[in-house]
C-alpha cells in the first residue's frame, strides 16, 4: 500500500474511533462505557445495543423499522447525570426524549426535542437514576442508528450484593381486620434500604429500612393468611425471603348461627357428562359466602352464586346431589333434599373424569411419550415419576441439586425431545434448565447437562413451565424472582419467556440477538402452549388485581410491573394487551395446553378448569370439585390429564394430598 494511502486509512480510522475527551470538571465522568445496553429492537447481530456503548464509532446500534423505539443503559448504580451525548449514524431521530429511572420501570423525562437533525447531539441536563433511556418517536428516515450513546455525570456506588434474609418473623398482635408483624434486621454490605411484605406471593407493602415491624390492614375476618418479608437495598438488590408466619384473623363477631337451607333446589339441565343445579339464596345473620354441592357424601363443587354445573360425570348414570350454604365463620346449613338426575348417552365437549393416581407430593411438570407413557415431576422431592401405559408407577430418577424455597420453588417443568428429558428446577442460587438422557424408562444421571443458568429465584415467582415449539426450539417460562424490575430488564432472565436451542445455545433468529429473551414484561409465567397456527399462548399470575392470558409476539413487552393485566400504568403504547383477564380470586393460572385450537387453563386459587375456544369466551368446569388445579396436559390420544395442588405451600416433601385425573374430550 502506498504511504499516502496508508496514512489516509489510518487518519480515517482514528476519526471514526471515539476518544474520550478529558472531563470538563470533576463530576463529568463517562458513566456509560461498556455498561449493559438494551433496545426495543435490533436489526441484526452486527447492530446490537451494546455497540452504542463501546466508544467505537465504527460500530452502531440500529433498530428495526417503526417510529416508537428505545435504547437504554444500566449504569450499575444510582448516579447523577449531567450530560448525554448522542452520536447518530446515517439514520437519526427527529423527535426523542431522554429519560432516567431508578429501577428501569418508571421513567422521568429530563430532556425532549423534536428538532433532531443527526450528527452529534451534546446535551447538558440534570437527572438522577440508575437507568438512562432515549425514547425515539420520529425517525429522520425509516429507522434509527446510534454510533455512540454517552452518559456523563457522577457515579454512585456499584452494589450487586443483596441483603441477607430478614431475621425471624413473628406476629405481635392481630385483630379481625389487621395484623402487626415484627422481624429481625437483615444485614447488607452497604445498607438495608427497606423491607417488602408479601402474603402468599402477593406484594402487600414496603416499609423503611429502619422499621422492624408494620401493621397490615384491610384483612378479612375469619381468614387465614401467610406472611413473609424480604429485605431490599438502595441498589434494588432483593434478599431471599425470611420465614413464613401464618395467622387466622378472628371473626368480627362471634357467629355460631348457621345459614338457612337453600330453598327450591332443582335440576335445570342434564347432558351426557354434566348436571346443572339451581336454588334460592340462603339467609344468614351475617352473610353466606359460598354453597357446596355434594354427591354420595363427597363434595363435587362449590360456588358463590345460586347455580352451578357439576361436570365430569359418567354418561347414562343416575346421580343424587345435595346443596348446603356456608357462612364466613364456617357454619353450614343442613342439606337440601336430594336431587336425582340421570346423565344422557353420548359425550360432552368436556367429558367424564376418572382418577389416574394419588400422590403425597406436588405433581408439577407433566410430559407424555408417543406410546402413552407419562412422566411427572414431584416438586418437593425432586423425583421424576413414570406412569406406564398399563398404569404401573415407578421412580424414573432423582434430579440432583434441586432445592425448595419454602414456597413455590423445586422441580418444576418437564419436556421430552429426541431421547432427552428436559427439566427446569430451583438450585441453591438460581432457577435453571437441565437435561438427561432417557434410557429404558429412567433418567441417566451420568448424562446430566446444565443448559441455562441465572434465572432469578425466590420464595415465589420462579416460573418453570417448558414447551417445545413447532420450530424445534424450547420455550422456557420464568418469574421475576419477586423483583419487578427484572421483567423490564432485557439483561435479566427473570419475568420472561425465553427461547432456547435444544443444546442450550441462543437461537440466531431470536428477537434480541445474542439473548435468550423472546418476550418480556411478565410477572410469573406459569403456562405455555402453541396453537395449530404455531402461535404461542402464555398464562401468568397477577399480584392482587388481575391474572392474564397473552398471545406472545416475538420481542413483545407485556407491561409488568407498571401494568397488571389491564390495570395500573398501562398507557405505554409499546405494552401488549392480554387476550383474557380474570380477578385473581377466579384464576391464579398455572398449566395451559391447547387441543383442537381450544385453550385449557388450570386455575389454582380459582379451583377450576377454563375451556377457552380461540376467539371465543371462557367456559368454567369443575369449580371446587378437586381443589387447586396445577397442570393440564394433552395426552397422545387427545384427552387431558389434570393434576391437583392441595397442601403445596411449605415445600415439605410428601405432605400433600394430590391427584392426577384423566378428562375425556370429544
Amino acid at each position: 500500500m502506498a504511504p499516502l494511502r496508508r496514512l489516509i486509512v489510518v487518519i480515517s480510522a482514528l476519526a471514526l474511533t471515539a476518544v474520550a475527551a478529558p472531563p470538563a470538571h470533576a463530576d463529568d465522568v463517562l458513566l456509560s462505557f461498556a455498561r449493559p445496553a438494551t433496545a426495543s429492537s435490533e436489526s441484526n447481530a452486527r447492530h446490537v445495543a451494546s455497540k452504542a456503548t463501546d466508544l467505537d464509532r465504527r460500530t452502531t446500534w440500529r433498530s428495526e423499522g417503526g417510529d416508537r423505539q428505545w435504547i437504554s443503559i444500566d449504569l450499575g448504580s444510582m448516579s447523577t447525570i449531567n450530560r448525554v451525548v448522542l452520536r447518530w449514524g446515517f439514520l437519526c431521530a427527529k423527535s426523542y426524549t431522554v429519560q432516567t429511572s431508578p429501577e428501569g420501570v418508571y421513567w422521568r423525562d429530563v430532556y425532549r426535542t423534536d428538532k433532531g437533525r443527526g450528527g452529534d447531539d451534546n446535551t447538558e441536563l440534570t437527572g438522577f437514576g440508575r437507568w438512562v433511556r432515549v425514547s425515539l418517536t420520529r425517525p429522520c428516515f425509516r429507522d434509527y442508528e446510534l454510533r455512540e450513546f454517552e452518559v456523563h455525570g457522577t457515579p454512585g456506588v456499584v452494589d450487586t450484593t443483596p441483603p441477607t434474609a430478614p431475621g425471624a418473623l413473628s406476629v405481635k398482635a392481630f385483630t379481625a381486620t389487621s395484623v402487626n408483624l415484627q422481624w429481625g434486621p437483615a444485614s447488607d454490605n452497604v445498607a438495608v434500604a427497606g423491607y417488602e411484605i408479601y402474603q402468599s406471593g402477593q406484594f402487600v407493602k414496603s416499609v423503611a429500612g429502619d422499621a422492624l415491624s408494620s401493621n397490615v390492614t384491610r384483612l378479612s375476618p375469619g381468614t387465614t393468611y401467610s406472611f413473609y418479608v424480604n429485605a431490599k437495598d438502595a441498589a434494588g438488590n432483593l434478599s431471599q425471603a425470611g420465614n413464613t408466619v401464618t395467622v387466622t384473623t378472628p371473626a368480627a363477631v362471634v357467629d355460631v348461627e348457621p345459614p338457612s337451607v337453600p330453598s327450591n333446589a332443582v335440576v335445570t339441565k342434564v347432558s351426557a357428562n354434566s348436571v346443572s343445579l339451581a336454588w334460592d339464596a340462603s339467609s344468614d345473620n351475617v352473610g353466606v359466602v359460598s354453597y357446596a354441592v355434594f354427591s354420595n357424601n363427597a363434595q363435587v363443587g362449590t360456588t358463590t352464586g345460586s347455580q352451578t354445573t357439576i361436570a365430569g360425570l359418567k354418561a347414562q348414570t343416575p346421580y343424587q346431589f345435595q346443596v348446603r350454604a356456608i357462612d364466613a365463620a364456617g357454619n353450614v346449613s343442613p342439606f337440601t333434599t336430594p336431587l336425582a338426575a340421570t346423565t344422557r348417552p353420548g359425550r360432552d365437549a368436556v367429558g367424564e373424569v376418572t382418577k389416574v393416581t394419588d400422590d403425597k407430593d406436588v405433581p408439577w411438570g407433566l410430559e407424555f411419550l408417543r406410546d402413552g407413557t407419562a412422566f411427572y415431576a414431584q416438586r418437593d422431592t425432586g423425583d421424576i415419576i413414570r406412569i406406564a401405559p398399563d398404569g404401573t408407577k415407578t421412580v424414573a430418577g432423582h434430579v440432583p441439586n434441586v432445592v425448595s424455597t419454602d414456597g413455590e420453588g423445586g422441580l418444576l417443568g418437564l419436556e421430552y425431545r429426541d431421547g432427552w428429558l428436559y427439566a427446569y428446577h430451583t438450585s441453591p442460587v438460581d432457577n435453571r434448565l437441565v437435561r438427561f438422557r432417557l434410557v429404558d424408562g429412567k433418567i441417566d444421571v451420568s448424562t446430566h447437562q446444565v443448559l441455562l443458568t441465572g434465572a432469578p429465584r425466590n420464595k415465589f415467582h420462579n416460573g418453570g413451565r417448558l414447551r417445545f415449539g413447532p420450530d424445534g426450539k424450547l420455550y422456557v417460562a420464568t418469574g421475576d424472582g419477586q423483583v419487578g424490575s427484572n421483567a423490564q430488564d432485557l439483561n435479566s432472565l427473570g419475568g420472561k419467556v425465553l427461547r432456547v436451542d435444544p443444546d442450550g445455545s441462543v437461537p440466531r433468529d431470536n428477537p434480541f440477538p445474542g439473548k435468550y429473551v423472546y418476550s418480556y414484561g411478565h410477572r410469573n409465567v406459569q403456562g405455555l402452549a402453541f396453537d395449530s397456527r404455531g402461535r404461542l399462548w402464555e398464562a401468568e399470575l397477577g399480584n392482587s388485581v388481575m391474572d392474564e392470558i397473552n398471545l406472545i409476539r416475538p420481542g413483545g413487552n407485556y407491561g409488568w410491573p407498571a401494568c397488571e393485566g389491564t390495570s395500573g400504568e398501562c398507557g405505554d403504547p409499546t405494552f401488549l394487551k392480554p387476550q383474557h383477564t380474570w380477578p385473581v380470586s377466579q384464576a391464579s393460572p398455572s398449566g395451559l395446553t391447547v387441543v383442537d385450537d381450544v385453550l385449557y387453563l388450570a386455575a389454582l386459587r380459582g379451583q377450576r378448569l377454563y375451556r377457552i375456544p380461540i376467539g371465543g369466551e371462557p367456559q368454567t368446569f369443575f369449580e371446587g370439585a378437586y381443589g387447586r388445579l396445577r397442570t393440564v396436559e394433552k395426552t397422545p390420544d387427545g384427552d387431558l390429564w389434570l393434576t391437583t395442588s392441595n397442601g403445596d405451600k411449605d415445600s415439605i416433601p410428601n405432605n400433600s394430598n394430590t391427584q392426577i385425573y384423566k378428562v375425556e374430550l370429544r
